[in-house]
């Protein structure tokens, strides 16, 4: 018997559609000036050896957004929070005191991440809440501030023994970064206009209202259409990968973008609780969410029989020099190189035999 492993290791590389995607070629023409580069090649809208890379390259790496300290009323509250295919939690430890973790299981507690799982959809899991199944919004502490019995799926008995991960604070917003080698020190600079988000986090009241919108996009196209929208009061800002703040008619905005699947996005959407406000805000994200999902069509086509006028050797302009900017970005940190240390196979699934 002879065994064959197809392992998503990130030492042996990713590729897909004839593509080597940490070769810093493959993305020549997407660097060039604007008016001159291109997107990204339609494996990086529809390829889940994409997704699988934005995980240890992008979620896996950076400081990534997950939550505001609006949504934190007492001692014990907890807001979990998937980052690529880390499950982690923060939770309230003290008045004004927080501390981030690692969730007691990942993916349900499953060796590896079932195929029937993959697809973003809500998948019912009686262990944990991951992408696979779902984050909850936030989980209240019972009157003595101890942990509920919902709050035990991701902490368990004892949470000081869960592994704990850094996090910092920008305006309200917490940013937490799962690699264990991230500098607490390092300046957050990779973003756009990101010195109002301080200030656009901070207008949002201690009742805040927290709206979860799923599209059928993928993150990245989300995020440009979000740049795109004309009627912002201001000039809007993108703390990158995940983090989108405007205001709209003197109110302050908050989006939160979680990859769900490779074509899909949730946006975890904060603003003020306000009736007329909240309806002007959820008409402008489901715009700027539908023309999201009509540019992901596209991208998700291209090149293929289903549109026999496009060519992956010829592709569409970036016409936005801000989403050019987080393009930029997305791909040097996509041609990074790390270290890897393996002390046994990571499974990912797709483990077979053969005979």
């Amino acid at each position: 018997m002879s065994l064959q492993i197809d392992l998503a290791h990130p030492d042996l590389g990713y590729f897909d559609e004839g593509l080597n995607l940490t070769e810093v070629l493959t993305y020549k023409n997407c660097l060039k000036p604007i008016g001159a580069a291109t997107y990204l090649p339609p494996v990086g809208f529809r390829s889940k050896v994409f997704l699988e890379m934005e995980n240890e390259k992008i979620w896996t790496r950076d400081w990534v957004a997950v939550g505001i300290k609006q949504q934190f009323n007492a001692v014990g509250d907890m807001v979990p929070f998937t980052v690529g295919f880390h499950g982690v939690h923060i939770q309230q430890t003290d008045l004004g005191k927080f501390e981030a973790r690692l969730n007691r299981h990942q993916h349900g507690g499953c060796r590896f991440v079932p195929e029937q799982c993959r697809t973003g959809k809500q998948t019912k899991c009686t262990i944990a809440s991951c992408n696979y199944t779902r984050d909850s919004k936030v989980m209240r502490a019972r009157e003595d501030g101890e942990n509920s019995d919902e709050m035990y799926k991701f902490a368990g008995i004892n949470p000081a023994k869960l592994h704990k991960i850094n996090f910092i604070n920008l305006g309200s917003v917490f940013l937490i970064n799962v690699d264990p080698g991230a500098k607490l020190e390092e300046p957050i600079e990779s973003g756009l206009n990101i010195e109002n988000i301080n200030l656009i986090s901070q207008a949002l009241h201690a009742d805040v209202e927290e709206t979860w919108l799923d599209y059928t996009c993928n993150w990245k196209l989300f995020g440009e259409q979000f740049f795109d929208y004309d009627h912002w009061d201001n000039q809007p800002s993108w703390l990158f990968p995940n983090l989108l703040c405007a205001q709209l008619n003197g109110n302050p905005v908050l989006v939160i973008l979680q990859a769900t699947g490779m074509d899909k996005t949730l946006a975890r959407c904060y603003s003020n609780s306000d009736l007329a406000n909240e309806t002007l805000v959820h008409d402008v994200l489901k715009e700027i969410g539908f023309k999201a999902e009509e540019s992901h069509k596209k991208f998700a086509s291209w090149g293929t029989s289903s549109s026999p006028d496009t060519n992956v050797e010829i592709l569409p302009l970036v016409e936005n020099p801000d989403f050019l900017e987080f393009q930029n970005y997305l791909i040097a940190n996509i041609i990074k190189e790390y270290a890897y240390e393996w002390n046994s196979p990571v499974m990912d699934g797709r483990m077979l035999q053969r005979r």
